[in-house]
Order: C-alpha cells, then structure tokens, then sequence
C-alpha cells in the first residue's frame, strides 16, 4: 500500500455528529486494566474531594447514577451509616469513586468468577449448565442459529457479578453490541445467534486483553460476522467509512474501495452466507480518500485502522449516547478533550466518559430500560426465587432480550424490543436517544410498574429464603 500526500476534502471532517444525527486483587495472568485512564479539560474527572464536598443526598444521587449506567444499583442502607438514624446522613466511605475505579480495575479470581458464574447457569459436576441448580433459565433451542441465550447471558453476568473488571468488561460488550458501530444485526436474513454469540466473544476478548480502538476495527472488518451485515463488497467499504470514520458522502470511494475487495463475497442463503472469493483480486490501485492508494482488501483495512479518524469517531459514537440532550458544541468539547487526552482503548473512553464531572453532574437524559429496571433489582434486594414463574422471576432476562415484538398478551412485556430498544438485533444499532414515543414508553413504565414495583413478592423476604427489602 502506498500513500500520498493530498489534502483531504472540506466534506472529509473530525467530527460528524450532525451526520450522525441525520441517521435514523488481580490475577498476575490477566491484562492490565486501563480503567483507571482520565481525560483532562472538558471531560476531566469528578475529584473525590469534590464528590464529598457534595451534600450527603446529591452523593447518593452521583453514586446511583454511576452505578445505574452500569445496570447496578446501590441501596441507601448500602450507601449510608444509618446506625443513628436518618436525621443527619452520613455515608458509610469517604472514598467512594476512588473504591468504585479500582474495583472496575480490579479482576475477579478464578473461584469467585466460577462461583458466580455457578450461581447463573447452575453447573453440574461435569461443568454444564442445569437449569434446576441455576438461578436464570435461558433459551434452550438445540439450533444454534435460532438459541438466543448469547444475547440472553450478558445481562445475567452484569446483574451476577461483583463490581469488577470482569462485570465492566460485560457491561462494554454488551453496550457496544447495540451501537451501529458492533451490532450482529440478528434482525437480517444473513445473520443470525451464532453470529451475536461470535460479536459478544469478539468484543469481551478484545476488551479483557487491553486491545486499541484500531486494533479491534482491523480485527472486525475482514470477519464473517462483518461480511453478514455488509453483504458486497462495495457496500463493505462504504460501511467501513461510514462506522469507523464516520464519513457518508463517499460514494465514488466506496465504488474504489469495492473494486479493491472484488475477490471477496457473501454466498447466498443456500450455501451458508460464508466469505467466499473468485480468485481473481484486483491488481488496479486506487485512490480513496484522496489520499491512499490501495490495491487489495487488505490495503482497505489498514487504511480503515490507521486513519486519524479512528479515535474520534468511536468516541463520538458513544459520547452521543452518554451525552444525549447535550448541545453540539459541548459533545465536540468532550469529544476533542478525550482524543487529546491519549484515549486508545474502548475502556479508556468508557472511563473517560463515566466518571467525568461533565456526566456525573451536568448531564440528565432518560435512562435506558437496562438503566431504571436492573439497578431496582439490586435495591429492593430482588430475588427471582421469590417468584420463580413471573415474567420478572427466572426467566427475567431471556424475556428481555428476547420475544415477539406488541405482543398481543402480557407474555413478553418485558421484551425490550416492545421499547425501541432491541438487543444485537438493529443494523444500526441502538439510536442515541432512549425511545420515548408512546407506544414504547408505555410498555417500559408497564414493564417497570407491574411486573417489579407493585408487585411486591419480588423482593419479599418472607416468600422465600431471600434478603429482600420487605421483610
């Protein structure tokens, strides 16, 4: 591959938001933890010192915000010393976020992962999961390409594991798994479970290791899971502008970058949607962006990972969700604080962004479903136990991520795809903004109302061997 020295288009821009808009104690084996990165500006951190200058109410309020983006919840009980009371709060640590950083730093051992994990799926003494001993039931489908419990599992772990790396690196998958720039997109013909089940391994493996922003785009684009969205070669390219550079008006680049992966294509339904080639690549170099020559497939992913829109891009992506309701100019400050700040990792702008000062005091938007139901499960001391059978008992979470979209009965009011928020299933992910037409917000105040808060036996101590906050 060679390059030359161009000036790129005006159109070609570090910042596409409006485009964007437009769019619909550790193991010593185990990599290092980037979590404890920090921006500086715009996005630098909420000091502890700040936090506890903070009257002890909007504490808790800081610390359940914190905890609720990451689908946790935390309990006053938890939060506070109430031995005196309740007339002069006081909370139980004055190291709150210091504590919460180093313990999404910090990897579980190998024991309490396997005792968690037990808790889940319930092992026998073979090592498989059984139902009877598990806490969740999942999707049993013995067809691999219609099981849906990988989209099911991830959401089990958030709520199961202690606050560790291990949950953290759950909560990045699973949320980067819905953005345009990850999503398996199941909804397509093409795709299907396994290829979900492969994006959520791709992206917890990738994450555990420590891997760059770049080094995950160059490992995803020339993957089948990638292909399966995609589905020709040139849309390929124009796809891989579009999520990774954040460029849209590439047309004439797109038809040059379909020319350089020619050899390459996605079988039909019949023979398996694979990667195939026709053994004739091309030989032709040519000029994208103004500014590459390339020849091959290969060419178009190393011009992809390496350019310098790589960063910004993947955090704007996200900064869109984090900073939702914000106005232009305060995302691109943000956004331009986290690039200048040395971001290189998904865990890098992932901590960057949630432990901001900017996030934790100065922005409000709508909480997603995840965001408002799972943190009250942690709260109200929820235990599936205490109703097995409910929709909001052990099948909790298989009926979230999975079901019939306006389901004529009360079967799958939990489905989060009754809410505009489906999981690993839209090409283009979830949007930034929480769905709050009337349709979807109604069945997430149903979801919430009824099948958790009212009905009390949930968290009711006495229906079963369960703490539960009624007891």
């Amino acid at each position: 591959m060679k390059t030359i020295n161009i000036a790129v288009k005006p159109a070609v821009r570090l910042l596409c938001l409006t485009s964007l808009l437009g769019l619909a104690a550790c193991d010593p084996g185990q990599p290092e933890s980037s979590s404890g990165f920090s921006a500086s500006g715009y996005a630098a951190p909420l000091s502890q010192a700040e936090f506890n200058s903070l009257p002890p109410e909007e504490q808790y309020q800081v610390a359940s915000k914190l905890y609720g983006t990451l689908f946790r919840g935390i309990s006053a009980e938890d939060f506070f010393n109430l031995e005196s009371g309740t007339t002069n709060l006081a909370p139980k640590s004055s190291t709150f976020l210091v504590d919460t950083k180093k313990a999404l730093g910090t990897t579980l051992t190998v024991d309490q992962l396997n005792a968690a994990d037990t808790l889940i799926e319930g092992f026998d003494d073979e090592g498989n999961p059984d139902e009877d001993e598990a806490k969740y039931s999942f999707d049993s489908d013995s067809d691999a390409n219609e099981n849906e419990k990988a989209m099911q599992l991830p959401l089990a772990r958030i709520k199961e594991y202690p606050i560790s790396r291990d949950l953290y690196v759950q909560w990045m998958a699973y949320f980067l798994s819905n953005t345009i720039m990850y999503s398996p997109a199941v909804e397509m013909e093409s795709t299907d479970t396994v290829d979900a089940q492969n994006m959520f391994r791709f992206l917890t493996t990738n994450i555990r290791e420590g891997n760059s922003v770049r080094q995950m785009v160059r490992s995803n684009l020339p993957s089948l899971a990638r292909w399966r969205v995609s589905r020709s070669s040139e849309n390929h390219a124009l796809e891989a502008y579009e999520l990774y550079l954040g460029l849209f008006e590439t047309e004439e680049d797109s038809v040059k970058g379909g020319i350089a992966c020619k050899d390459f294509y996605l079988t039909d339904e019949d023979s398996g949607y694979v990667i195939s080639t026709t053994n004739i690549p091309n030989t032709e170099p040519q000029l994208i962006l103004d500014a590459y020559f390339i020849t091959t497939c290969e060419d178009l992913y190393e011009v992809i990972s390496g350019h310098p829109l790589v960063m910004p891009r993947a955090i704007e992506v996200l900064t869109n969700y984090f900073f939702s309701g914000r106005s232009r100019e305060d995302r691109v400050n943000i956004i331009n604080s986290i690039v200048s700040s040395g971001a290189e990792s998904y865990e890098d702008i992932f901590t960057a962004m949630l432990f901001s000062k900017e996030y934790l005091l100065n922005t409000e938007r709508p909480r997603s479903f995840e965001e408002s139901l799972m943190p009250l499960l942690d709260a109200l001391k929820w235990d599936p136990a205490a109703d097995s059978g409910d929709q909001a008992g052990k099948a909790i979470f298989e009926n979230m991520a999975s079901g019939s979209t306006n389901p004529p009965n009360r079967g799958s009011i939990m489905y989060l795809g009754n809410k505009g928020w489906h999981t690993m299933s839209l090409k283009i992910g979830r949007l930034p903004d929480v769905p709050l037409d009337a349709l979807s917000f109604a069945n997430y105040h149903k979801s919430v109302r009824e099948e958790l808060l009212v009905d009390t036996r949930q968290y009711d101590g006495s229906q079963a061997d369960i703490p539960g906050l009624l007891y």
